[in-house]
């Protein structure tokens, strides 16, 4: 025991009782909580690794000056490479030294983005091109969407507003 201004003072086995039942309370509202923040987060981690892949894709065009490709493969992967001639997905392929990018498995990549693919062109400039990746967390479907821009390449990133039901940039 503690003297404190001459008087004894301790914690109780009530109090401690209180304490931890509180904190069980607490951790029961919390918990599925952190779940769903979870999922959001792993959405957007994707989304920010496929818009930093094909940034890279299209700097690696200006660096090399020369027509570079990013597409979607069915097995669940970005690729880049630089294609013999144009921007044709059957042409040979002249350099695979950008790695992969493989998405997570929850992911959805909808309309048709096995057949997403767009070239960055020597001087930054695209074929344009988007894609959408979407995932249900908590009951509710979250997506993300980006647009290439073909003069500029410039890479729009939208957040659909689930309240509003409307694409609002990132």
């Amino acid at each position: 025991m503690v003297p404190i201004r001459g008087k004894y003072s301790s914690i109780t086995l009530i109090e401690i009782l209180v304490v931890i039942a509180v904190l069980g309370v607490l951790a029961a509202f919390v918990a599925p909580n952190v779940g769903s923040w979870n999922c959001k987060q792993e959405i957007r981690n994707d989304f920010e690794r496929i818009n930093g892949f094909l940034e890279m894709v299209r700097l690696e065009a200006v660096n090399r000056n020369k027509t570079m490709m990013a597409h979607y493969n069915r097995n669940g992967f970005f690729r880049a490479y630089q294609p013999s001639k144009g921007c044709q997905i059957n042409t040979s392929i002249i350099s695979t030294d950008i790695p992969d990018l493989t998405l997570n498995k929850n992911d959805v990549v909808p309309r048709g983005s096995d057949k997403f693919r767009t070239c960055f062109n020597a001087d930054g400039s695209s074929y344009g091109g988007q894609f959408t990746i979407s995932r249900q967390c908590d009951g509710k479907n979250y997506q993300f969407k980006s647009q290439i821009f073909g003069a500029t390449g410039f890479i729009e990133k939208l957040k659909y507003n689930l309240t509003t039901k409307k694409w609002d940039e990132l």
